[in-house]
């Protein structure tokens, strides 16, 4: 399948002609993609990509973010179980939804939201389920004392178990749905937020918490063969952005690197010259279809023949200019200069792209690197997908369907990952218990 792949996308990039135009390829992190990047890298001429081809593979961030999750909430299952039970019978009838309800109101908890049922394989429908189960702490106390048949209510343990996970979550949710966003954002926008799960998660390992010490470090290690791939990038963009430059690092490696803050700081920024380096020896002077410059052609008059020997002389001279302003290094000038100038007030409106759109008489080299870099992909899925970790999968809340149903629903091609199941929705299935309808909530 991986030798599939690599021919296919050499094909394209031939086709397209733009072998020698590839900077960054942004795929998901299976194994399969880590072995097609290693073809592509003997089937591409790699003295045309970047830093040494060290750039050339991107791992899609919500993907890891989902594994990271979904490795972590593998050490808490028993406790999420237990909530999960508690909610399948809540939520098992209309009869059981309605007695919920009513002592809610006469507790007088204040919540919008109904219990509802998640999907094992989307984790951030386990996050709602656990987040809204725990407003209705109380309400499920009360029925426990009421309820005879009702003996599945979690102990206190796994309900504080539950608030923790859901106050890590939480940021881990919203940083998914940040990174699978459709506003289609630049890369600089990303390595804050990166920053902040890393810290983060270095702080919940340290937690007196044994289970949340230990699930925390769980998801560091798998946070960190991800944090090594992508960090550099995302500093650089990070850096091209004149709202941050290096103080953003500056900032927060000493939270992450702690005494080796430093040699870190160095290590981008030297990345920096060498890529700036790159970039300045790329001649983008402009020719015409011919691939000449733009020298006029010799003529017979003795005006034009010395016409054409000034245009000769000039331009041999422009050479000798650029050749010598390479020698000195103009592009790391340039990169000091624009590190030295300091950095502009913050906003959340900033137009980075417009801002160096009308600074590259300034910073033309600079410019050249952010139209690359801030146009890297982050991520290749959108927000609908982005939870998920499987296909097109009957969960086990699904199999609580009747056969005679999930064979019905496949055979008319109703049966999705997606899917709402609406016509169970509003018709249901009765009940052995109590000849009541089960309603079949999903994601």
């Amino acid at each position: 399948m991986k030798d599939g792949l690599a021919e296919v996308l050499v094909d394209c990039f031939l086709e397209w002609n733009i072998d020698r135009k590839l900077f960054i390829i942004t795929v998901d992190n299976c194994s399969t993609n880590d072995a097609m990047i290693r073809l592509l890298l003997n089937k591409l001429d790699t003295n045309s990509l970047m830093l040494g081809r060290s750039m050339l593979h991107m791992r899609c961030a919500a993907h890891i973010l989902n594994l990271i999750v979904q490795d972590g909430l593998s050490f808490i299952g028993d406790g999420i179980e237990r909530i999960r039970d508690n909610v399948i019978y809540w939520t098992g009838s209309p009869k059981r939804r309605h007695k919920f309800e009513e002592n809610a109101r006469q507790l007088r908890v204040q919540c919008t939201k109904e219990l509802v049922l998640d999907c094992k394989t989307r984790w951030n429908s386990t996050y709602l389920m656990l987040s809204t189960a725990l407003i209705y702490k109380d309400v499920f106390l009360h029925l426990a004392k009421r309820e005879i048949s009702y003996t599945c209510l979690p102990y206190d343990y796994y309900w504080e178990l539950a608030k923790d996970i859901c106050g890590r979550l939480e940021l881990f949710h919203s940083a998914t749905e940040f990174f699978s966003s459709r506003k289609y954002l630049t890369t600089n926008m990303y390595f804050t937020l990166v920053c902040e799960l890393k810290i983060a998660l270095n702080e919940w390992s340290l937690s007196s918490n044994e289970m949340i010490s230990t699930t925390a470090k769980s998801m560091l290690a798998k946070f960190n063969s991800y944090w090594a791939n992508i960090s550099v990038v995302m500093a650089i963009a990070a850096i091209l952005d004149p709202r941050y430059k290096m103080k953003l690092l500056e900032f927060y490696y000493p939270n992450i690197y702690g005494d080796n803050t430093d040699l870190k700081i160095e290590k981008i920024k030297n990345l920096c010259y060498d890529l700036f380096d790159e970039y300045e020896d790329i001649d983008e002077s402009p020719v015409d279809n011919e691939g000449n410059s733009h020298i006029p052609t010799s003529t017979s008059s003795p005006v034009a023949q010395m016409k054409f020997r000034l245009s000769g002389a000039m331009s041999s001279f422009d050479l000798f200019v650029n050749n010598s302003s390479k020698k000195h290094g103009s592009a790391r000038m340039e990169f000091d200069h624009f590190i030295d100038e300091g950095v502009l007030k913050r906003s959340e409106d900033f137009d980075i792209l417009g801002w160096w759109k009308s600074n590259g008489l300034k910073y033309p080299t600079l410019q050249r690197i952010s139209r690359d870099i801030l146009a890297i992909p982050i991520t290749i899925v959108d927000s609908g997908s982005a939870f998920s970790t499987s296909g097109r999968l009957l969960s086990p809340h699904r199999s609580r369907l009747y056969p005679k149903t999930i064979e019905a629903m496949m055979c008319s091609s109703t049966i999705s990952g997606d899917c709402t199941f609406q016509s169970i929705l509003d018709n249901g299935e009765p009940n052995e218990e109590d000849g009541s309808c089960v309603t079949i909530v999903d994601d």
